[in-house]
């Protein structure tokens, strides 16, 4: 059974390139998806006033989301060499603002000042500073951060085989292929478009994580998280517009 609202805006969940004027390039490598199950009208609490929980056969669910940036810049420049590559981990949710469905960011921590200054004056994304330890053998990745106050993440996983494309409407679909991300300030909604390829996922083995930024969105989660890694991605981003 598929989303409640698979009927609305069901190309805003489709990868759409026609759109000119992308304002940011970059490529996403190193990606892991970690969901837990979230109570609907808990998580609505946890919401700026104008989006409503998007959910899948009545659960919500939120994700935390390791990877590194790479090749970061506008798109009618070479990648800037001083904010290029950084490592990166956000703690999202998924949503709608009239019917079209994005990504909800809690927090999207970084080892780059001037990624976090862009973020968060030129987005009005909830950008934080924070300093990462990253590791990578073969299909073995280690990756911590901690946030100056002391808070932080440890996950560690292996990656494994590919999996078959996410068919529209599946579960895996739901949870990977977005194409809008929404931004708040005060009363005011901005949505932004992205675009990349559909995920190539891969099962993931999560050996070990220590999390703080999740409980820190102040969100509790149901159950044991499911696990994807994903194959390297080259991404464009469009400007916010006020909805």
């Amino acid at each position: 059974m598929s989303s409640p609202h698979a009927d609305i805006g069901w190309e805003s969940r489709l990868p759409d390139s026609r759109t000119p004027g992308a304002a940011i390039k970059m490529s996403w490598k190193d990606l892991l998806f970690i969901h837990w199950r979230v109570d609907p009208d808990l998580l609505q609490q946890t919401l700026p006033p104008g989006l409503e929980v998007d959910t899948f056969d009545g659960a919500a669910w939120v994700a935390l989301v390791p990877f590194t940036m790479a090749g970061t810049g506008p798109t009618f420049l070479p990648p800037l060499p001083f904010a290029r590559n950084f490592h990166e981990c956000n703690v999202r949710t998924y949503v709608l603002k009239d019917g079209v469905p994005g990504v909800w960011f809690y927090s999207l921590d970084a080892a780059s000042r001037i990624a976090v200054f862009g973020g968060r004056n030129l987005w009005n994304l909830n950008y934080v500073n924070a300093r990462f330890e990253v590791s990578k053998n073969d299909t073995l990745h280690e990756y911590a951060l901690t946030r100056r106050d002391g808070r932080g993440t440890r996950i560690r996983w292996r990656t494994g085989e590919a999996m078959p494309r996410s068919e529209f409407g599946s579960l895996r679909h739901f949870l990977t292929e977005r194409y809008n991300l929404y931004a708040a300030r005060g009363d005011r909604v901005w949505r932004g478009a992205v675009h990349h390829e559909p995920w190539t996922l891969r099962e993931a083995e999560l050996l070990e994580l220590e999390d703080e930024l999740v409980a820190e969105a102040g969100i509790e989660t149901i159950g044991d998280p499911i696990c994807m890694a994903a194959d390297p991605v080259r991404v464009r981003g469009w400007m916010l517009k006020r909805v």
